[in-house]
Order: structure tokens, then C-alpha cells, then sequence
């Protein structure tokens, strides 16, 4: 084949491996129906599972910036003491050396932006920011990366098969894997009067410092309203859920 003739494929070839997308690349229209600046979704927190039968918290996250698809989301809630101290013996930290569990609230501070006000006990004020990227293609965070916007973390391709992987290693070298577990072929999770398709993301930590300290965070999204649900399950096997309720439902 002479050059001339295989000039065309050849370049056919660079332009789909320019267009070929990585792990944690997103694409996609950034208009999406609940990522708009106003837009609030309901987080709600029921602790029956964990043994507080009666005691919730309900939270409205919303948006306050996005631009081209990068999003800025903030909440405030309010806790006391006897949540906190049953949240954190759900999630294995109560038994932590108290500098590894200092290190751990100091992580999440800022990995959430956090103004944490725990002068009244029964009346802890935690304000928070999270940061993503919303398209319609899928959802990407930069809680891990503690808000670096050039470091994103892939939460759901809406495209994606189960086996699919999005991997990531903060700063303190902990690996974090999410692993496309399940896809809906039917509407099968229950959502306020409703049941829809879901692809569910497990995250763990597979290596690093913390490796042996958490458990699992199960995500369930839709290609619609985002993240409908999250489920944690610590390394005893014990689960605590939290509904959420996009504002586009």
C-alpha cells in the first residue's frame, strides 16, 4: 500500500486513540437537570439501624456555583453527642489510638471544607462544600483530592459495565478502588413512590494507611438524578443507609 493510500486510516487511527477516555476523564453535556445553581437535594440520615430508633437528620445540599459542569454544593447540619459517638463505633474509628482519630476528623475536615461548631454538645454545627463534576455522561468528586480540581475521582460513567474500575491515591497513599458492581435492567430500586434503574459503585480501600481501618461505601446512581443512595458497610459486616432525594425527582 502505497503511503497516500494509507495516510487516511492512519490518521483515523490517532484521532480515535486522541478520543479514547480514560478512567477518570469525563465527557459529556454539562447541563444536566440537577446540577443547576439553586438546585437542592435532600440527604436524610435515619439511625434506626445503628440502634437510634427516632433520631434522623435531614439535610438540603445545594448548588451554588457550576461552571461548565464543575460543581460547587453546600449543607450545614446540625448532630449531639449521642449520634456522633454511635456513628463512630458503626464505623469501627471509637477504638482508634486518639492521634489516628484525630488525623481521620482532620481528613474529613478537609475533604468536605468543613467549620465544624461543637461548643454546645447537643448541638453540634457542621458546616460543609463538596466539589464534582456533573455531565451527561456521568459524576466525578474531588473529596479525595481535598478540593484539587486537577485531580478528579470518577464516581459513575453512565455507560459503564459492571467490572469497570475508577481508582485513586490521595495523599497519604491511600488507594481507593470503585468497582462497577451491579447495572439495573429493570427498575428495581425504591426511591420516594417510585422504583428506578440504578448502577451501583462499591469503594474501597485497598492499600495505605487506612487500608485496614473502613469498610465499604456503596453508591447507587442514575443516569437522571445522580446519586439516589449510599450505604455503608463496616468491616464487621453491620450497614447503615442514607436516602437521598435529588431535586429534580
Amino acid at each position: 500500500m502505497k503511503f497516500h493510500r494509507f495516510f487516511p486510516f492512519f490518521f483515523f487511527v490517532i484521532f480515535l486513540a486522541c478520543q479514547t477516555e480514560g478512567p477518570n476523564e469525563l465527557g459529556g453535556d454539562p447541563k444536566t437537570e440537577f446540577s443547576n445553581v439553586g438546585d437542592t437535594t435532600t440527604v436524610f440520615f435515619d439511625f434506626k439501624d445503628i440502634g437510634l430508633v427516632g433520631k434522623y437528620i435531614s439535610v438540603d445540599i445545594g448548588v451554588t456555583e457550576n461552571n461548565n459542569g464543575t460543581v460547587v454544593s453546600k449543607g450545614s447540619l446540625s448532630t449531639d453527642t449521642s449520634i456522633t459517638r454511635k456513628v463512630d463505633t458503626t464505623l469501627g474509628t471509637a477504638s482508634l489510638p486518639p492521634q489516628v482519630k484525630k488525623a481521620i476528623r482532620e481528613k474529613l475536615i478537609r475533604m468536605f471544607d468543613a467549620k465544624v461548631d461543637s461548643s454546645d454538645k447537643k448541638n453540634i454545627k457542621i458546616d460543609f462544600v463538596i466539589r464534582s463534576k456533573i455531565t451527561s455522561k456521568g459524576m466525578q468528586d474531588f473529596i479525595h483530592s481535598e478540593g484539587d480540581l486537577s485531580k478528579p475521582f470518577t464516581l459513575v460513567k453512565y455507560d459503564a459495565k459492571v467490572g469497570d474500575k475508577y481508582e485513586f491515591t490521595d495523599k497519604e497513599g491511600n488507594k481507593f478502588v470503585r468497582e462497577v458492581t451491579y447495572r439495573s435492567t429493570t427498575d428495581d430500586y425504591p426511591i420516594a413512590f417510585w422504583y428506578i434503574k440504578v448502577i451501583k459503585v462499591e469503594e474501597t480501600i485497598t492499600d495505605g494507611p487506612y487500608k485496614n481501618f473502613f469498610g465499604k461505601l456503596i453508591y447507587y446512581t442514575n443516569h437522571k438524578f445522580g446519586v439516589v443512595g449510599l450505604e455503608y458497610q463496616n468491616l464487621d459486616g453491620k450497614k447503615f443507609k442514607i436516602e437521598i432525594w435529588p431535586s429534580n425527582l
